[in-house]
């Protein structure tokens, strides 16, 4: 589009948070994000509207607002928003946070964009029931880029690495387990599966939810996203609709590892993973990884994205990585407390608690002049994600 015609384009900015005028943008939505090069899966209305419903049912405070925007009546940018309370203020961020691991919005290829997202940032800056917009988790090359850049308080710097399947690099990953498949193979034999049934899916995805919850308890952490009210419904209702692959390790009858992602933009998102710890000895989850990493390239995906944050077990496997970063503008004075806390202070405690966590882990001195050290149990030695 050229000056003269940019300047006669009738742009059209809305909000809503009516569920039925939501669901009613369900095709332009969905056009628009298969129109969006950068997209990720995390914008997509299936995504939203299912951590809607979940959060609906489930009672989690989530109040949403979405944003479009229309050139000449053609959608061509929408914001999916949620307003939630933090610290005493009204927080928007992206739908499905704490589980929403990138967050952007959805908007066509081309020059219009900046003024399409200026209009976005005008009719953003008149909501005058926010107290700070909360843009977390963008990534670098996406719509908004660089943490949606701008004006307000920047929040930490994330690295999400990724496994480039055109390159080969991940296959000499892969030669490192065949120690670990041996003895995984002691216990059983190793089985890869892509759950189809919709119920299975659902049954399994509760399973690998567990599991994790149980290895954070084990630990001493706490993942927002994973004992959020909503996450269970979410991720049933994901794995229910097809939505979630679900894949999993068996080993022999027994199911080893699970892993819940799903296929975006040409790349497979790796959101959850989970072991059972009986056959921890044997690193189910990074097994899992292998043969996952292996079936996406066989597929003709392009990349393996392991998602933020960059834990050490996916540094190991990953050939490249994106950074993701975030903006926090406040628009009050509650608004700018609740940055800095968000912003500032609970990066600070995630960091002390993993420090605490590690400390806990590391065997005291009089335990080790008297013998009495013990390896770390296997469990502690399985990835997080894993």
């Amino acid at each position: 589009m050229n000056a003269a015609a940019a300047r006669l384009a009738q742009l059209r900015v809305e909000t809503t948070g009516a569920l039925a005028d939501i669901d009613a943008l369900r095709d332009e939505w969905e056009a628009l994000e298969a129109r969006t090069p950068e997209a990720t899966g995390f914008q997509s209305f299936a995504w939203c509207r299912c951590w809607l419903a979940a959060a609906s049912e489930f009672g989690a405070s989530c109040e949403p607002r979405v944003l479009t925007v229309r050139e000449n009546d053609r959608l061509v940018m929408l914001w999916p928003l949620q307003i939630e309370c933090f610290f005493g203020a009204r927080v928007a961020r992206w739908i499905g946070e704490p589980m929403t691991q990138y967050g952007d919005a959805l908007a066509e290829a081309g020059a219009g964009r900046a003024r399409w997202g200026a209009a976005a940032r005008a009719e953003l800056a008149r909501c005058r029931d926010v107290d700070l917009f909360a843009f977390s988790r963008v990534r670098e090359d996406g719509v908004l880029g660089r943490g949606a850049s701008g004006a307000g308080l920047h929040g930490e710097t994330l690295s999400a690495p990724f496994v480039d399947l055109a390159g080969a690099g991940w296959a000499r990953r892969h030669k490192s387990l065949e120690r670990r498949a041996r003895r995984l193979a002691t216990l059983g034999a190793p089985r890869l599966e892509q759950v189809m049934e919709p119920s299975r899916r659902q049954a399994l995805a509760r399973e690998a939810l567990a599991m994790k919850r149980d290895w954070l308890r084990g630990k001493g952490f706490v993942s927002a996203g994973l004992t959020n009210p909503a996450t269970a419904g979410f991720l049933d209702g994901l794995a229910r609709d097809g939505f979630l692959r679900v894949n999993c390790l068996w080993v022999g009858e027994t199911v080893a590892a699970i892993d819940l992602g799903f296929v975006g933009d040409g790349a497979y998102r790796s959101l959850l993973g989970s072991y059972n710890a009986r056959f921890a000895e044997g690193s189910p989850g990074q097994f899992l990884i292998a043969r996952l990493i292996e079936r996406c390239a066989a597929e003709g995906l392009e990349r393996f994205d392991l998602l933020a944050p960059a834990d050490a077990y996916k540094l190991a496997w990953g050939t490249g990585a994106v950074l993701v970063g975030a903006n926090f503008v406040p628009r009050t004075l509650r608004g700018h407390v609740a940055a800095f806390a968000l912003a500032r202070l609970r990066p600070l405690a995630k960091r002390l608690m993993r420090v605490l966590s590690a400390w806990r882990r590391t065997p005291r001195l009089d335990s080790v002049e008297s013998g009495r050290t013990a390896p770390a149990p296997a469990s502690a030695r399985e990835p997080a994600s894993a």
